[in-house]
């Protein structure tokens, strides 16, 4: 594209700098760091606090209750062994077993029939406990790499960006004060743009008005 004199020449490459760091910043502001990605995890891990936490309460009963089931079952074992080996023979104290042994049985039988309330409810929370979190450790790893690329990415703009604002410093030099400071007042002005070049047909590069 022709310039008027020199001193424009040198202005439109200290333009075309300027547009270099104007596209660089606006590419920074539009780096995805995973805010998607982010979303969906705190989504995943809000339901876990709630679905997950309860499927993991149950198995964690039905836990318990098995070993309860299985303390009552030695109890009463190790009491009927005592009743019906000849070993007590006060009636007192075979009364006194005998209404131990019925205890533990209903202690135990109220676990049993929890227990079986438990075989139905778990496997389907343990199953929807551990679609969540498959997916949780999906959404993890989908984070992390949309993370580094946005890492990599953010290296590679604040590298261009430094070698621009050398390359700046260096074309200011060439640029006369009075057409500077008026360059760097309209880029102000205009956030970042100082001048447009005039395209076919006479238009204006910046705002596409038809000049004369």
């Amino acid at each position: 594209m022709p310039m008027a004199s020199p001193d424009l020449r040198r202005l439109w490459a200290l333009h075309e700098i300027d547009a270099e760091i104007l596209d660089l910043k606006r590419r920074a502001a539009r780096l995805d760091a995973g805010f998607e990605e982010a979303a969906k995890l705190k989504a995943l891990t809000d339901k876990d606090s709630g679905v997950g936490e309860a499927a993991r309460l149950l198995i964690t009963e039905q836990l318990d209750t098995e070993l309860k089931q299985k303390g009552y079952e030695e109890k009463i074992k190790k009491f009927e062994k005592q009743l019906f080996s000849g070993t007590v023979t006060n009636s007192r104290e075979v009364e006194a077993i005998q209404k131990e042994i019925t205890m533990l049985k209903r202690q135990r039988d109220a676990f049993d029939d929890r227990l079986l309330e438990l075989m139905d409810e778990v496997p389907p929370a343990q199953a929807e406990l551990e679609k969540l979190t498959a997916a949780i450790e999906e959404a993890k790893k989908a984070l992390a790499a949309k993370r580094q690329v946005a890492l990599v990415e953010k290296g590679m703009i604040e590298a261009a960006y430094k070698g621009a604002i050398a390359k700046r410093d260096e074309a200011k030099k060439a640029v006369t004060p009075a057409l500077l400071s008026r360059y760097e007042s309209i880029v102000k002005r205009y956030e970042g743009v100082g001048m447009a070049g005039v395209l076919k047909h006479r238009s204006c590069g910046g705002g596409g008005t038809l000049l004369p």
